[in-house]
């Protein structure tokens, strides 16, 4: 039996630990009134970080359940992410739509008629046209899509030889300029509109570069403690040139240096750190979706008080929230999907915190 590729999970812990704190800076600084280019990128580069650590955990699931020899690993996959998205974005969608939460909803769908609930639950957006329910649903449907292509970029990033990992890349990258060459005008390509994921295929393809890296065992060369500075330097650097250029290319320059970055740093070493951010990646889906509920709570039911107040309120709903969360609905599904499958004594691994945002 061959071995499995090893991630090096504490680092990468601590990537997912910094996405989601930069999408919740993101959405703070922005109710406190701070609406900058800066802001706005904090929140891009959290989730395109998301996309490029899902991308990597995903491959190294479909590694240690048998692909691509074990039979029927495709629908396997399709069920286990089914298990992990689904549960917990229809129980918030379904509090948003009962309550009538207007957290940051500033579209110009104002009710919550059947086929919108219907679209946000089926988390078809995107392409049907629709408005989302709660912002930050704008990034599932993409992960959602790009799930169609993962297999075969999994099956690529296995691959001998090298070619074919680049000729993917080269056609990932020709995909979003195509994209971002139909959705503007004059030079509109019909119902391009309706793809938005093809601007982010390079976001995901540097997840599975770091992949194909890392099963060639490239020995790292950096530093473990150069690894948050390499990310939030990575953030900082890239602001500028998004803020000059917010296109596809950029968004993908940013993913390259995470992606690149993961397999040449020496995974930190066990730490309060570690610690700390393996809990915040484990309960990083549930921060992801209820943080604009919190913030509605927060600063919406508060109004009116101090904002160190209404910070705190919405940080202990927060709290209680992603507790509740997982340990009532995300744990709970993905532990039946596990059972569904015949995974009983599969040990949980980084899979369980790689929804996106």
């Amino acid at each position: 039996m061959k071995a499995l590729t090893r991630l090096p999970e504490r680092n990468l812990d601590i990537l997912r630990s910094i996405a989601v704190l930069l999408v919740v800076f993101n959405h703070v600084a922005a109710t406190l009134g701070f609406h900058t280019r800066f802001v706005f990128w904090t929140g891009q580069a959290g989730v395109q970080a998301f996309f490029v650590h899902t991308s990597l955990v995903l491959m190294a699931s479909l590694e240690r359940d048998g692909a691509p020899e074990r039979s029927s690993w495709v629908p396997r996959f399709y069920l286990r992410r089914a298990f992990r998205i689904y549960p917990l974005a229809w129980v918030i969608v379904g509090i948003v739509v009962l309550f009538h939460v207007k957290a940051g909803f500033t579209t110009k769908e104002t009710e919550f008629t059947p086929s919108l609930v219907l679209v946000n639950l089926a988390m078809i957006q995107d392409i049907t046209g629709r408005d989302y329910v709660l912002p930050v649903l704008w990034s599932l449907p993409l992960e959602i899509e790009m799930y169609v292509l993962l297999p075969l970029c999994f099956v690529v990033a296995r691959g001998r030889s090298a070619a074919p990992m680049i000729a993917m890349l080269v056609a990932g990258c020709a995909l979003a300029a195509l994209s971002t060459y139909g959705i503007h005008e004059p030079h509109r390509i019909p119902s391009m509109w309706r793809f938005p994921v093809l601007r982010f295929i390079p976001c995901f393809l540097m997840g599975v570069l770091a992949y194909w890296m890392l099963r060639r065992r490239v020995v790292p060369r950096l530093p473990s403690w150069t690894w948050i500075p390499i990310v939030l330097g990575d953030v900082w650097i890239l602001s500028y040139g998004f803020a000059l250029y917010p296109n596809w290319g950029m968004r993908a320059l940013f993913c390259v240096v995470i992606g690149v970055g993961i397999p040449c740093v020496v995974e930190t070493a066990p730490s309060m750190l570690t610690r700390a951010a393996h809990t915040i990646a484990t309960y990083s889906y549930g921060i992801y979706l209820i943080h604009q509920l919190a913030l509605r709570v927060g600063f919406g039911v508060f109004t009116g008080q101090m904002v160190a107040v209404q910070l705190l309120i919405s940080a202990a709903v927060l709290t209680v929230g992603c507790y509740a969360a997982y340990h009532l609905v995300e744990k709970p599904c993905i532990d039946f999907g596990r059972r569904l499958l015949g995974e009983r004594g599969r040990v949980a691994s980084l899979e369980a915190t790689a929804p996106p945002p």
